[in-house]
C-alpha cells in the first residue's frame, strides 16, 4: 500500500489538508507520463474531508460494497447510501464535507482543471461555465471512461499520450454537456423561461404516481423540458429547496400518513416509498423528522 498523491486544500485557510492521508492506495498511474492526471485505486477505513476542495475535476467510483455516509449541504446533513458503480463528482475549487465512518473502496480519477478544459472539444471559450457537486451518479459513460483509464494504467500507458488525451476529451465532452450550464448558455431562448405553476404541478403528479420507484433529477428536468442544471437552479429559486429535498419531503409526508395507520409495517412502507431498505428509511426519517419510524408509530398509537 502507498499513500495518496491527491491534493486537498482547506477552504478557509487555503492550506493543504491532510484528510487524504487516510487513503491507502494499492494501484495508481504513478510513474506514467500523464501530466495533470491522478488515477488511484484503494480503500480507506473512513474519510472525513471537512470543508475542503481540490484543484481537479474529481471523479470517485465506488467499489465492492454498499456504503452509508453523510454529505453536508446548504440544506443541512443528508444521509446517502452508495452502491458499487455509483460515482461522486466534485468540480475544482468547490468545497465539500463528507462523513464516512465505515470502510470504503474506490477508484479516483482526478484531472486538473486546465488539462480537463483544454482537451474539451466543445466551444467553451469565453463561456462562464458553472458546475455542481454530484453524489451517487449512475452514469455508464463516466464509469466506462474511468475503466478505460484503469486498463491503460495497468498496461503501463502503452497506447501513449494521444490515447489519454482522447479519454480526457471524451470525459470532458460528456461531463460538460450533462453536468454544467453549457447547454443553457448555447440556448438562451430556452433558458430564458422560468418554471411555472403548471410545471410544478406536473412534477408533483409525477412524484405521486412514481413514488415507489427511483426518481432522478434527470427525470424531473426532462418532464418539464429543460436541462438538469437549469432545473436544479430554477427549482431552488422558485421552491426555496432543492429537488432532492422536495422529493424527500413528499416521501416523508406519505410515510407519516402510512405510519399513522393501524398495523403499519415499517419494512413494507420503506419499500413502498422507494427507499433502499428499512435501515436507510429509518436513518433518513430520523434525520429529518427527529424520531425513528418505530417511535413515530408508538406516538400515534390510540390511547
Amino acid at each position: 500500500m502507498m499513500k495518496s498523491s491527491l491534493q486537498f486544500y482547506c477552504n478557509d485557510s487555503q492550506k493543504r489538508s491532510d484528510c487524504g492521508d487516510v487513503l491507502d492506495i494499492e494501484f495508481s498511474n504513478q510513474g506514467l507520463d500523464w501530466p495533470g492526471i491522478v488515477l488511484e485505486k484503494g480503500r480507506s477505513p473512513y474519510f472525513y474531508p471537512q470543508n475542503v476542495y481540490t484543484p481537479y475535476f474529481y471523479f470517485a467510483l465506488a467499489l465492492e460494497k454498499d456504503l452509508n455516509w453523510q454529505v453536508h449541504t446548504s440544506e443541512g446533513i443528508t444521509a446517502l447510501k452508495t452502491v458499487p458503480g455509483n460515482t461522486w463528482i466534485n468540480p475544482p475549487k468547490t468545497p465539500f464535507t463528507h462523513d464516512i465512518s465505515e470502510p470504503c473502496f474506490f477508484v479516483i480519477l482526478a484531472i486538473e482543471e486546465d488539462v480537463f478544459l483544454d482537451n474539451c472539444p466543445l466551444d467553451i471559450q469565453g463561456k462562464s461555465l458553472q458546475f455542481l457537486n454530484n453524489y451517487n451518479v449512475q452514469d455508464d459513460a463516466i464509469k466506462s471512461v474511468m475503466e478505460l483509464f484503469i486498463l491503460e494504467a495497468k498496461n503501463k500507458g502503452r497506447n501513449g499520450k494521444p490515447f489519454i488525451n482522447n479519454l480526457v476529451s471524451l470525459l470532458s465532452n460528456h461531463y460538460i454537456n450533462n453536468y454544467s450550464n453549457y447547454q443553457g448558455l448555447i440556448d438562451q431562448k430556452k433558458q430564458a423561461s422560468k418554471l411555472d405553476t403548471y410545471q410544478i404541478e406536473k412534477v408533483d403528479k409525477f412524484i405521486s404516481d412514481n413514488i415507489s420507484n427511483t426518481i432522478t433529477v434527470d427525470d424531473l428536468a426532462e418532464l418539464v423540458g429543460c436541462s438538469k442544471f437549469y432545473f436544479l437552479r430554477e427549482f431552488k429559486k422558485r421552491m426555496d429547496i432543492t429537488p432532492y429535498q422536495y422529493l424527500l419531503n413528499h416521501r416523508l409526508l406519505r410515510a407519516k400518513a402510512l405510519l399513522a395507520q393501524p398495523s403499519a409495517h415499517i419494512a413494507d412502507i420503506a419499500e413502498q416509498l422507494g427507499f433502499n431498505d428499512q435501515s436507510h428509511f429509518t436513518r433518513i426519517f430520523k434525520a429529518n423528522v427527529g424520531c425513528t419510524p418505530g417511535q413515530f408509530v408508538k406516538n400515534h398509537l390510540p390511547d
